[in-house]
């Protein structure tokens, strides 16, 4: 901020994208606050109540630095041209209608299904957040910002650990919709993938197998070929021998 009280350039658009980051975190808190109210898994509900108060956290923190900044935040997104409580009104309506469809579809799917989308949207949402708070890091680290720089990364880690285990999540939840709604002669078994399994397994100790078969048969041959040689060059000692005998004898008579 000026020294006049005015907000530059860096700092505005600093507030800008942390209002962004605020806006984001408000419409989180009301589909993480819906999600929960839907969710009878004890281990992913208790998650989603965890990041739940993170998410609130970074809204509050947010909210101050962008205060700091010279800015004001607002809890829905900023329209040019229209007032902000237009705005923070859009947000909350947008919410609510998140919330009344996912009340709605839990009405008529089971409850791992129920599960499974609202974790695909909750994954959606956190490499939404990923994404804005990376960019905001890098922005606030080229201005020489480093306290908001600091901020984005801290919560930009929150939002990766949140991801993970709604990715880790999923898997479970496919599973258990495979479990629940799936016959079991349709399923790909345990025992038929060992078994796959082994016979590749036996497959490759085969062709191994024959490949060293072979190369014993590369090596009698290469050892044959030797012997081979051997009697070849003991043939070729012995005719030398009795040549040297012969001229002997010529030389002796000769004499």
């Amino acid at each position: 901020m000026a020294n006049d009280g005015t907000v530059n350039e860096r700092d505005a658009k600093l507030a800008q994208w942390l209002g962004e980051a605020h806006v984001k975190e408000a419409e989180l808190e009301a589909d993480l606050t819906a999600h929960i109210a839907l969710t009878q898994k004890r281990s992913y509900k208790k998650r989603l109540q965890q990041h739940l108060k993170e998410t609130r956290d970074h809204k509050r923190r947010v909210a101050s630095r962008i205060k700091k900044l010279g800015g004001t935040a607002t809890v829905g997104p900023n329209l040019p041209g229209l007032p902000e409580v237009v705005g923070e009104t859009t947000g909350k309506a947008v919410a609510a209608m998140k919330g009344q469809l996912g009340t709605a579809r839990a009405m008529v799917t089971p409850q791992a299904e129920t599960h499974l989308r609202n974790a695909q949207e909750e994954l959606r949402e956190e490499h939404v957040e990923m994404a804005i708070y990376s960019r905001i890091e890098t922005l606030a680290t080229e201005v020489g910002d480093r306290e908001t720089a600091q901020l984005a990364k801290g919560i930009r880690r929150d939002e990766e650990r949140m991801a993970k285990f709604l990715d880790a999540e999923l898997t479970r939840l496919v599973k258990e919709i495979v479990r629940t709604e799936i016959p079991r002669e349709q399923r790909a078994t345990r025992r038929r993938r060992t078994s796959r399994s082994a016979r590749s397994s036996g497959s490759t100790r085969s062709s191994s197998g024959s490949t060293r078969s072979s190369s014993g048969g590369t090596r009698s041959s290469s050892g044959a070929t030797r012997s081979g040689s051997g009697a070849t060059r003991s043939g070729g000692g012995a005719r030398r021998g009795a040549s040297r005998a012969r001229s002997g004898g010529r030389s002796s008579s000769s004499r």
